[in-house]
């Protein structure tokens, strides 16, 4: 299965024009601007920079996956979690509209292996919004096996797609887990099918770490069949990331 990409990195300056809760950790910022109906979203991954300024004027700039492109209107929706310290999850909490954001992108690139049966798809909260966009863009009746944390029961969210979808939802709530823990020990229990099979998987830097290690070393992946890139990182307040793995 391979997806269609470019590079384009155009500029679009933009006002929030809606901030909705989805769960007790994501809101939903929607954004509206004159050059939106050309934003060039090819992909259902990829992702922009998105650029703010904090309480002291100073611009603030972090990467999240386009989640929705409604090119009528010029509008683009960006799912936000408010989990750390950082000065954009700050930001997005206290949110308003009106409020001006610069968008640059998108940018990424989707790449599975030629010939892959079946896909394991890994995320924790930071990355839901891309696995639910994947899902939602995958082939009708491709094996699909989705293990998604969450901080509570009721933080799932709604999950569209053709594929032969198996979705579990992992709420870390009352089992003493610390966030990617849930995910490491599921994908480890996990029953996959046979043959051939791709991955991707995202979320805490360390979490990913030890999947992407599990399923190359215990699983048999293709190194190039597994795609991992660590969203963010404990302890550090605005974590970049690096280069999937």
């Amino acid at each position: 299965m391979r997806l269609p990409f470019s590079r384009p990195r155009p500029v679009h300056d933009t006002v929030v024009t809606a901030v909705t809760p989805l769960t007790s950790a994501m809101v939903r910022i929607t954004l509206t601007g004159p050059t939106l109906p050309a934003l060039a979203f090819e992909q259902p991954t990829q992702w922009a920079k998105l650029t703010v300024a904090d309480p002291a004027g100073a611009p603030v700039s972090r990467a999240y996956t386009v989640r929705h492109h409604r090119p009528g209107p010029g509008e683009a929706d960006f799912d936000v979690v408010l989990h750390g310290r950082g000065p954009f999850a700050r930001w997005a909490a206290a949110a308003r509209p009106g409020e001006p954001v610069r968008i640059a992108g998108p940018r990424g690139r989707l790449r599975t292996p030629e010939g892959a049966g079946h896909l394991l798809l890994v995320a924790d909260e930071s990355a839901q919004p891309a696995a639910l966009a994947l899902l939602a863009a995958l082939p009708r009746g491709f094996p699909v096996l989705a293990l998604l944390e969450t901080g509570l029961p009721q933080d799932t969210l709604p999950c569209r797609t053709a594929a032969d979808a198996a979705v579990h939802w992992l709420p870390r709530a009352g089992t003493g887990h610390r966030k990617g823990e849930l995910l490491l020990e599921s994908v480890r229990d996990a029953a996959l099918p046979p043959g051939r099979g791709a991955a991707w998987v995202a979320g805490e830097a360390g979490a990913v770490t030890g999947i992407r290690r599990h399923l190359l070393g215990e699983r048999g992946f293709e190194r190039e069949g597994v795609r991992a890139k660590g969203y963010w990182k404990a302890g550090e307040a605005d974590h970049r990331g690096g280069a999937e793995q």
